[in-house]
């Protein structure tokens, strides 16, 4: 039988050739692409997983959403009024540049924060260290970052600024409330900053100790107002030190696999204390479970733990309510996704 010999020589140009070489080749790629499919080979998506990056932009992203801004003339000063009734009075030539007062327009900056949904979700719990080191929940009374610009020049405080909180109702004074701020070796200036919060340093700060409570007559009635002075810029809260006389103990929580301080953030919100929010800032690599480094949960507080990450864009959370016990354990099974206005309503209509 003859051999017939195909000579292929110079036919690399030849569409006749290519056409058939690309049918071939496509024929090879859908025959492979239909193998891995029987084979279920790379087709599986990776699972998405608990992003600590994401939920720190979200958290910052928070803040920014609800900055307000105002407009005062420096050389006149004058009253900000936010949107939840705090008010901050800047008397004139208050607003500096390198110790030097500025004239013209100015831009006031300003975040208010009164219940712990805006807390959690701004990430600034009320978690306050004291002079040792040690670290303790906060009562807070409101929270607020102000600032100043001229265009793009961040501005200082050449003179105290006056600030007053929202209307309280008589029942719900606190007249142990202090002011606190950043402490001596943490940066508390700017919107992003995170930190711990100390009692003010009159000698550092120029604030008061205390707060002072005003009464005053409105519409609905009679309220009081907290009222303090603050020197310099940035991130200040009203609080006191939730202080307990009884039995104290650690508190460990132990979350599902694969979570940690790097992707995820966990909250022990103190029932009866709306606005007692801390965050367990401690990871315990061997036992791979959040827990604090002082020691002095109540023992039989009522509490919830809340974990909440962000998994492919959405957040993720788990509320969780118990009793604590010496040497408490709490296991959190699974999170679950949720919006975050829903997310708001459940923290603020914890007990």
């Amino acid at each position: 039988m003859k051999t017939q010999k195909l000579n292929f020589t110079y036919l690399n140009n030849s569409k006749v050739v290519n056409n058939i070489l690309k049918g071939v080749l496509g024929i090879f790629a859908v025959a492979t692409f239909v193998s891995c499919v029987e084979d279920g080979e790379g087709l599986e998506q990776e699972e998405a997983k608990p992003d600590g990056i994401a939920l720190s932009e979200r958290f910052q992203n928070n803040r920014i959403d609800d900055l307000q801004e105002f407009t005062l003339d420096a050389a006149v000063g004058g009253t900000i009024t936010g949107d939840q009734g705090t008010k901050v009075f800047f008397p004139p030539n208050a607003f500096g540049n390198n110790g030097s007062p500025v004239s013209g327009t100015v831009n006031v900056e300003l975040i208010e924060i009164y219940d712990k949904a805006s807390m959690l979700l701004k990430n600034r719990s009320t978690l306050g260290m004291k002079a040792n080191g040690d670290k303790e929940a906060l009562k807070s009374a409101g929270e607020f970052f102000i600032n100043a610009k001229q265009g793009s020049t961040e501005l200082d405080l050449l003179e105290m600024a006056s600030v007053e909180s929202r209307p309280v109702d008589f029942a719900d004074l606190d007249g142990g409330m202090k002011i606190f701020r950043g402490g001596l070796d943490q940066d508390c200036d700017g919107i992003d900053d995170d930190c711990d919060w100390v009692e003010a340093d009159e000698d550092k700060n120029g604030e008061t100790d205390d707060a002072q409570i005003r009464d005053a007559q409105g519409a609905d009635g009679a309220f009081s107002t907290y009222n303090y002075d603050i020197g310099d810029f940035g991130w200040t809260n009203l609080d006191r030190w939730y202080n307990y006389a009884g039995a104290k103990t650690e508190i460990f929580i132990d979350v599902p696999a694969g979570y940690d301080q790097d992707n995820c953030a966990v909250y022990l919100s103190y029932d009866g204390e709306p606005t007692a929010l801390a965050r367990m800032d401690v990871f315990n690599t061997n036992l791979e479970m959040f827990t604090e480094h002082y020691g002095l949960i109540p023992v039989g507080q009522e509490v919830h733990i809340i974990v909440v990450t962000d998994i492919g864009g959405e957040l993720n959370y788990a509320i969780q309510g118990t009793t604590i016990v010496d040497d408490h354990i709490e296991v959190i099974s699974s999170l679950a996704p949720i919006t975050q206005s829903a997310l708001e309503s459940l923290i603020n209509g914890l007990p």
